[in-house]
C-alpha cells in the first residue's frame, strides 16, 4: 500500500553525503512553499518473504532494516538541528528504492533525490535510483548532487524551452521556483536539426532567425503572471544536452521536461532530461505531469 504524501515536498533519502544534499534542498523548498517534509528511506526485504529464505537471510534483512532506521534517524536529527521550522517526518519502506520512490511521488508536490556523482563534471551514474525515478516518477523530480549549498552571487533558474506538450508544466515550475526563491530566470531554446526532426511538437519552434521572437511569445504570459521574476532568454544552435549543461554551470537549478512516462525505461534513460542529469553540475528538476506513473521495462 502506498503512503500518501499529498502536497508535500518528499525526500528520498540516499546513501551519498549522508543524504545532506537532498535533505537541505528539500527543506529549503518546503520552507519556501510552506509544506511538510516527509523523508522516506527504502530497503529491500523481498528475499525475506520467500518461503526458502534462510535464518541467515532473515538476520541480514533485519540488519538492513535497522541500518535504514539509523540512517533515517540521523537525517531527521539533521533537519531538526538545521531546519527546525520545517515540519518533517520519517518512514522506512520495504521495497526496491526506485519502485518505492516512483510510487510515493504520485501524491507529492515535489520529489527530491540525491545522486552519486562521478568524474570531473559530476556525471550521475546511469541507471541509479535517482535517474530511474527522474525518468518515470510523477510530478517534478529534483536530483541533487554535491552538498555545495546555494551558489554564490545571484544564481539563475535555467529552463529548457522546446514547445512540446509539457512546456507549460516546465515553465510553471521554473517560474514558481524562481519567484519563491527570489532568483532570476534564464529561458534557453536549443535549435538542433537532429532533435527537431525526431520530436513531436504541440507548438513547433521556428527556424533560428525567428526563434527569439517565438521564445518571447512563449514566455510573455508567464512574465505577466510572475512580474517579480527577472527574465532573460537565449537561443543556442546546439544539441540541448551540452547547451543546457553549459548554461546551468554554477547556477541554482536547471529545469527540463520529461519524455512520456509511458515510454520504455531504456528510451527514457536516453532522453535529453537524462543527458543533463548525467552531466549537470547544479541540481536538475525533471518535470512530469502530476499523477501516477507508469514505468515499462
Amino acid at each position: 500500500m502506498t503512503m500518501s504524501h499529498h502536497g508535500a515536498v518528499l525526500v528520498g533519502l540516499g546513501n551519498y553525503h549522508q543524504g545532506v544534499p537532498e535533505l537541505d534542498w528539500g527543506a529549503r523548498a518546503a520552507q519556501a512553499r510552506n509544506l511538510p517534509l516527509p523523508v522516506v528511506r527504502a530497503y529491500h526485504l523481498s528475499e525475506a518473504t520467500m518461503p526458502w529464505a534462510s535464518t541467515a537471510d532473515r538476520v541480514i534483512i533485519d540488519d538492513l532494516r535497522h541500518a535504514a532506521q539509523r540512517h533515517l534517524d540521523l537525517a531527521l536529527r539533521h533537519l531538526h538541528e538545521h531546519w527546525a521550522d520545517v515540519p518533517s517526518t520519517g518512514t522506512i519502506a520495504d521495497g526496491l528504492p526506485w519502485q518505492v520512490m516512483i510510487e510515493h511521488s504520485a501524491d507529492a508536490a515535489v520529489t527530491v533525490l540525491g545522486s552519486r556523482q562521478l568524474g570531473m563534471f559530476g556525471a550521475a551514474l546511469l541507471g541509479s535510483v535517482s535517474t530511474v525515478v527522474a525518468a518515470a516518477g510523477a510530478g517534478p523530480v529534483v536530483v541533487v548532487g554535491h552538498p555545495s549549498g546555494i551558489p554564490a552571487g545571484y544564481p539563475e533558474v535555467v529552463v529548457g524551452v522546446d514547445g512540446r506538450d509539457q512546456t507549460d508544466d516546465v515553465l510553471g515550475f521554473a517560474f514558481d521556483h524562481a519567484s519563491r526563491h527570489h532568483r532570476p530566470l534564464h529561458a534557453v531554446f536549443c535549435w538542433s536539426p537532429d532533435v527537431l526532426a525526431t520530436a513531436q511538437w504541440r507548438n513547433p519552434p521556428p527556424a533560428p532567425d525567428r526563434a527569439d521572437r517565438w521564445l518571447a511569445e512563449v514566455l510573455a504570459g508567464w512574465q505577466e503572471k510572475y512580474p517579480d521574476v527577472d527574465v532573460r532568454r537565449g537561443v543556442v544552435r546546439d544539441h540541448p544536452v551540452p547547451a543546457l549543461v553549459a548554461a546551468a554551470n554554477g547556477q541554482d537549478l536547471l529545469v527540463v521536461g520529461s519524455h512520456s512516462r509511458h515510454a520504455r525505461v531504456a528510451a527514457l534513460l536516453g532522453s535529453v532530461s537524462q543527458g543533463v542529469l548525467h552531466h549537470a553540475t547544479c541540481p536538475v528538476a525533471v518535470v512530469h505531469p502530476l499523477g501516477s506513473s507508469d514505468l515499462r521495462l
